[in-house]
C-alpha cells in the first residue's frame, strides 16, 4: 500500500468516524445509579432529547421516586354490524373445479399432441 492509499484510507476514517452519534451530553452515571438503560430515559432519537421518563427524572432532583408512567390509552374498536366477505364457496366445489379444469387441460393437450 503506497502512501497515497494511506492518506486517502485514513481521511475516510476520520471522515466515517465524524458521523457517529456523539455521547459527550448521556450521563452513564445516571443510568449506573438507577441500573437502568439509556433508552429508559431518552427518546429513540438518542440524548440530549428526553422522554417522559427522564423528563420527570431531571425535574425531580434526579430520582424515579413516585414516578408512576402515563397509561398509553388502546382506543378499541366499536362491533359495527356484521358484513359479509365474499363467495361461500364449499371445499368440495372449489376442490371439483379446480380438478376438472385441470383433467380438461389434460385432454385438449393430449388432442393435440395426436
Amino acid at each position: 500500500m503506497n502512501n497515497k492509499h494511506l492518506q486517502i484510507f485514513f481521511l475516510l476514517a476520520i471522515l466515517l468516524l465524524s458521523y457517529l452519534p456523539s455521547m459527550t451530553s448521556a450521563r452513564p452515571e445516571y443510568a449506573v445509579k438507577e441500573s437502568r438503560n439509556c433508552p429508559y430515559c431518552h427518546a429513540r432519537d438518542g440524548p440530549p432529547q428526553l422522554n417522559e421518563v427522564g423528563i420527570y427524572y431531571g425535574t425531580h432532583n434526579h430520582s424515579l421516586e413516585g414516578y408512576v408512567p402515563s397509561p398509553k390509552a388502546t382506543p378499541t374498536p366499536e362491533v359495527t354490524k356484521e358484513i359479509e366477505i365474499g363467495i361461500h364457496m364449499n371445499t368440495w366445489d372449489v376442490g371439483l373445479r379446480a380438478f376438472a379444469t385441470i383433467l380438461l387441460i389434460l385432454i385438449i393437450v393430449y388432442i393435440i399432441r395426436l
